[in-house]
């Protein structure tokens, strides 16, 4: 997460400030956040700083059902639960995890040649521009919840795991065929006999 550390600053920073513009939360209640934000961020809590995840979930000072409603009304974007999807490899989409957690955003089908991103973090700039740049703008946005983002994230990470294992057990098992091979091999080869010897 540390490879992420400036995104994560300057997503929350403009994720924050658009709040307030969009009148969903006041600057005493960013402030307040904001501050909480910096204690995880210096305590090394990466994956806990999130402006967005304080506000809704520590704080409890944004309803985010209002959010969600506002990406829909004035945002013109769908919403999508994740939940009862198909979890998709991160490595069949090209993406690295660790990026979805630090940005909240998260990249779930193919269609067409564009790419399906479910974010949290829709009216973050530095956000909605990092991934569009990454996936040569031929993207698709949908608003999530941070549960089912966070539901969705975790089957992604286990899916990334199990393949993982899978493939370091195929290069064991891959290994010792070839050692067994080459054990075969040299067995089969004639030693020499004192028939074999050179005669001088």
């Amino acid at each position: 997460m540390q490879a992420h550390r400036a995104l994560i600053l300057r997503g929350n920073r403009f994720l924050g400030s658009t709040l307030v513009d969009k009148k969903l939360v006041s600057v005493a209640q960013l402030e307040e956040a904001n501050e909480r934000f910096m204690e995880l961020l210096q305590g090394g809590e990466s994956n806990a700083c999130s402006v967005l995840n304080l506000l809704v979930h520590e704080l409890k000072l944004l309803d985010e059902q209002k959010l969600m409603e506002h990406y829909v009304e004035q945002e013109k974007i769908g919403l999508i639960d994740l939940d009862f999807y198909r979890v998709a490899a991160a490595r069949d989409l090209g993406y690295d995890p660790t990026l979805a957690a630090a940005t909240k955003t998260i990249p779930f089908d193919r269609i067409e040649g564009f790419t399906c991103l479910a974010t949290c973090y829709y009216l973050s700039t530095p956000v909605v521009k990092h991934w569009s740049e990454l996936l040569g703008n031929k993207v698709i946005w949908y608003g999530i919840s941070l549960r089912s983002f966070s539901n969705y994230l975790g089957r992604v990470n286990e899916l990334e795991e199990t393949l993982r294992a899978e493939e370091e057990e195929a290069a064991e098992q891959a290994a010792e065929e070839a050692a067994a091979l080459e054990k075969k091999r040299a067995a089969s080869v004639p030693k020499p006999t004192a028939d074999d010897t050179p005669q001088i």
